[in-house]
């Protein structure tokens, strides 16, 4: 499996992966949120590539030389639980030279950041019944 910069953030395999992040993803918006960030000179989009197809991507905001903010973070189904997520985390950490890396999450994904390292804050419930957290990492 190679992670590099995504080419085209319009492919379906990256869409897909992009989608497990989202709440209610829809075609229209997948298409519109991919469009945003091939916009924005701060975003860049990582994938893991396993023959051909995206099983993994991670969307990052850089936010100063050193700070980065991850958007979104989606790995497979079919590939979890073989350390993509956190191959993702490390290969923008190197790229980007990201010394502080924050993300904003709910209850499915804490666990995850919190096992990679990432301190925890709970936010409250900022949409009526989904509680979020802000993770920070720091080196």
């Amino acid at each position: 499996m190679d992670i590099s910069i995504a080419e085209n953030l319009h492919d379906k395999s990256v869409l897909s992966m992009l989608s497990l992040s989202l709440y209610m993803p829809s075609e229209e918006r997948l298409n519109h949120l991919a469009g945003e960030y091939e916009a924005d000179k701060n975003v860049f989009v990582l994938a893991c590539i396993e023959d051909g197809m995206a099983v993994g991507i991670i969307a990052l905001k850089r936010l100063t030389c050193e700070a980065c903010e991850i958007l979104n973070i989606g790995v497979s189904p079919a590939f979890r639980g073989r350390k993509i997520g956190s191959r993702l985390i490390d290969t923008a950490i190197e790229c980007f030279s990201c010394r502080n890396l924050t993300a904003e999450t709910d209850d499915d994904a804490v666990g995850f950041y919190r096992s990679y390292g990432f301190e925890i804050e709970a936010l409250g419930e900022k949409y009526p019944g989904f509680p979020r957290y802000l993770c920070t990492l720091k080196s």
